[in-house]
């Protein structure tokens, strides 16, 4: 190994090749640790490139290896989100996510929701339903999977939820407000 007065860019390209050999980077990451390194742009540059040339930066491989971990998990927005501060371009991330239907998101937010369905055994029914609404938002699944699944999973009766708000003639009641 040579020391970093000698050769940066090879001292660079050594440091790069330890990381990868931990997990895979996209190229922004990897720049990213140059930087806070101290590497020079220059030779930060020239050892990325020499990474390219040998085939080891590929952010949309990088990318659909994560898409593919936690899509069981999270929602396309989420993804989307984690893919954007890896610094996969916009286009890469389209793709990536462009197999992520409405079908797959609600079977993926289904399984989280039975896996935690112990967070919303409470006893208020509205209550779990804002809860597990709340939650699987946070994922990053899409607002109409969400509803849908929520609604059916935590199914609420009508005339109930109207008689806790209020006794139902009073529409000021409700609202807390006097009518006049």
């Amino acid at each position: 190994m040579s020391d970093g007065a000698n050769d940066p860019v090879a001292d660079a390209v050594a440091y790069l090749l330890r990381l990868l050999a931990k997990r895979d980077y996209t190229r922004h990451e990897l720049a990213t640790r140059l930087a806070r390194r101290g590497v020079d742009e220059a030779a930060a540059g020239a050892a990325l490139a020499r990474l390219a040339e040998l085939d080891l930066l590929d952010d949309a491989r990088v990318g659909a290896a994560h898409v593919r971990g936690r899509a069981h998990r999270k929602g396309r927005l989420a993804l989307a989100r984690d893919l954007a501060k890896r610094g996969l371009d916009e286009g890469i991330r389209e793709r990536l996510l462009g197999d992520l239907d409405d079908a797959q998101q609600r079977e993926a937010a289904a399984g989280v929701l039975r896996k935690e369905r112990w967070r919303f055994a409470g006893a208020d029914a509205r209550k779990n339903r804002a809860k597990a609404a709340s939650f699987l938002t946070r994922r990053g699944f899409p607002s109409d999977v969400v509803r849908d699944l929520v609604e059916d999973a935590f199914p609420v009766d009508e005339a109930a939820a109207w008689e806790e708000e209020g006794d139902g003639d009073d529409p000021g009641a409700r609202r807390g407000g006097v009518e006049g």
